[in-house]
């Protein structure tokens, strides 16, 4: 089984080779069936890789701890959701899901799109084909998943416990989703280049991918912090650290790519703007890749170190070779005729933002980078801390903030001052009153009535905006305000799609400005004892070891009062796993709407009668995590909206390879 896994990818390799050359033939030839093979080559790409896939996931499955790979990376004692898990435990698999994912994304766009991109589809397919034949080009070469032991050892090594977490399931594929995705508007970009069809085709082409990609990753961020809250135990959920940089990097520029793409579809403006951000979309996408994979960087979230690294480095350097001198080729034709015609305009709006997203990009991109740079010059470890990165990615992040609100209510093209004074003045009060009744019951912090400020003025303008739409909807169709909201949303889905997860974005900032009142306190408690920290009392009743899965949890029992009522029996922890030497904390949290008390277990007495607990109640830590369910929502929305200009084209005549130009209608 090993061999015809192997044997699969190198047969897929040799498959993707065909589809980057292929393309190119038929077009020289003017002949579509070369071109229709490199189509039908995609799905015998995806059917490959979906049969090593297969082959690993079932080894997996069986423990068969002939393959090294899973040797390394499961164990006999693990549940079976957490044997599959596994299959992307480390880098060998990660890269085989990799290629899965990048060949099914390939395969639907070879077919999807055959007729409304005529001019553009074999170079789209030989772009996607290039991407997968580096892939398997690792694979096949540095990090076969296929490869066998001599000796078949009776257990294997487990997975890392800290792996160990539903967490695994969701948010590493998820985040793989998101970076593949941007894949193909990247490949969409750098056919439009490459032929001379720069019209805003592609990126009505690409606009769901571009979006359902952005959520990907946006669901993989938000998953990843919940894993990180609940499995490392130091109370937050994010950190600066590399690896969490490496998946916020591009979701940064992808963010500005889904704003500005909508300044050329409807002033044909920005066009080498937006190409300039799906490069370093896809790029970071990469980058990141590297740092999370190579190594060089110490991270906790840092699980595989491997000598593929570089590799990821130099095919970085030649993807931004290639697409910056195609751009540099193209740059006259991408010039837009329309020009800015006032500083008081949606698109100064839009403009703004990408700037302060690229900003903040680039900061995170040194903050992260400095230090390998400085370690390969002058040989000196150094750390950039979080506070560099609060310090100036937070005055950036709350003028994206503002914008948003700004984004929503101002005009295109040109907003008088009377206009402005009409929209933003209610908004701007209304928000400046909440906040300064919502400062008489919280403690007194300018940053944290900053973020509230905000968070009312854009709330105020999107509660605006719907209200005034429904109501005149409702008055036309003489309908009841609930169906005039639904079909002021039908009628609109992008905006008020947009508008949703503008909403998750300001539950998303409430929940960043909880952080700013945290209480933390390390306490030794002794047994019956009460302790009051906040308005909770903790009382310690010993300690208890009991069997989770496949550990053993030695846990402190503290029970919880509020006002002489007891709420919860909670039990922070130490797991022991048998495949692994060292203990992992867990973590106890008890969840409410306005905080959480989050206990972790430091030491104990050696005759169980005391124990240190660290005490962390973290404010309106639950309103970041139901921004999901807006993004979600606001997603779908969205993704119902279809442009009237794509229109599908007629199919190709005689095997020929006529472009769209010259087709007949």
């Amino acid at each position: 089984m090993a061999d015809i896994g192997f044997i699969a990818m190198v047969m897929a390799l040799a498959v993707a080779m065909y589809g980057v050359i292929v393309p190119h033939m038929g077009v020289r030839q003017n002949n579509w069936n070369l071109i229709r093979s490199a189509q039908y080559a995609t799905i015998f790409n995806f059917l490959l890789v979906s049969l090593a896939t297969g082959i690993l996931v079932h080894a997996f499955v069986i423990s068969d701890f002939r393959f090294q790979y899973v040797w390394a990376n499961s164990s006999t004692d693990m549940p079976i959701f957490y044997k599959v898990t596994g299959f992307w435990g480390a880098l060998d698999g990660s890269l085989l899901l990799w290629a899965l994912v990048q060949s099914g994304f390939s395969m639907i766009v070879a077919f999807r799109y055959q007729h409304t991109n005529r001019e553009l589809i074999p170079y789209v397919i030989a772009v996607l084909n290039m991407i997968m034949a580096f892939l398997l080009c690792l694979l096949v070469i540095w990090s076969n998943p296929f490869a066998v032991q001599a000796v078949v050892p009776a257990e294997g090594r487990g997975l890392n416990p800290l792996l160990q977490n539903p967490g695994m399931i969701a948010h590493p594929p998820s985040l793989y989703l998101g970076y593949i995705g941007f894949s193909v508007p990247f490949a969409f970009a750098m056919a439009g280049l490459i032929h001379g069809k720069l019209d805003s085709q592609w990126i009505l082409t690409t606009r769901r991918w571009t979006l359902l990609s952005w959520y990907f990753l946006t669901l993989g961020l938000i998953l990843g912090g919940q894993w990180a809250y609940e499995e490392l135990g130091w109370g937050g959920y994010w950190a600066w650290d590399p690896v969490e940089n490496a998946a916020f990097m591009p979701w940064l520029t992808g963010t500005a790519f889904l704003h500005s793409v909508m300044v050329q579809e409807k002033r044909d403006m920005l066009k080498i703007w937006n190409i300039v951000l799906i490069i370093m979309t896809f790029g970071l996408s990469i980058l990141g890749t590297f740092l999370t994979r190579s190594g060089v960087v110490n991270s906790v979230h840092s699980f595989t170190q491997s000598q593929i690294g570089p590799f990821f480095l130099i095919f970085l350097a030649v993807v931004l070779l290639f697409s910056f001198t195609l751009l540099f080729l193209r740059v006259r034709q991408l010039e837009s005729d329309h020009r800015l015609e006032s500083v008081f305009c949606r698109e100064n709006a839009f403009i703004a933002q990408n700037v302060m997203f690229v900003g903040v990009a680039f900061t995170v991109l040194l903050g992260t980078t400095f230090p390998l740079l400085a370690e390969a010059i002058q040989g000196t470890k150094l750390s950039i801390q979080a506070p560099f990165f609060n310090t100036i990615t937070a005055p950036m992040g709350y003028i994206i903030f503002f914008l948003m609100g700004v984004g929503t209510l101002i005009a295109w093209r040109r907003a008088s001052i009377e206009n402005l004074k009409k929209n933003f003045l209610f908004p701007a009060v209304a928000a400046t009153v909440g906040t300064a009744g919502i400062a008489f019951v919280i403690p007194f912090n300018p940053e944290a009535l900053l973020i509230i400020w905000i968070a009312m003025f854009v709330t105020m303008t999107v509660l605006i905006e719907l209200f005034k739409a429904t109501r005149i909807k409702s008055l036309q169709l003489s309908t009841n305000f609930l169906m005039g909201f639904i079909y002021v949303i039908l009628r609109n889905t992008r905006r008020y799609g947009g508008l949703i997860i503008h909403m998750g974005v300001v539950l998303m900032f409430i929940g960043f400005a909880g952080r700013l009142f945290d209480i933390e306190k390390d306490i030794t408690m002794e047994m019956d004892i009460p302790v009051t920290v906040g308005k909770y009392d903790l009382v310690f009743q010993g300690i208890e070891e009991f069997p989770v899965r496949n550990a053993v949890h030695r846990a402190a029992i503290i029970e919880v009062y509020q006002d002489g009522k007891m709420l919860e029996v909670m039990k922070p922890a130490r797991s022991f796993y048998p495949t692994q030497p060292d203990p992992l904390t867990e973590v106890a949290i008890r969840r409410s709407f306005w905080e959480d008390l989050y206990l972790v277990i430091h030491s104990e007495a050696p005759d169980g009668k005391s124990a240190t607990i660290k005490i962390h109640i973290n404010p309106l830590v639950g309103w970041a995590w139901m921004s999901l369910p807006f993004f979600t929502l606001g997603v779908g929305i969205s993704m119902m909206y279809r442009p009237k200009r794509l229109v599908a084209k007629s199919p190709i005549l005689e095997g020929k390879y006529i472009p769209e130009s010259s087709s007949p209608t």
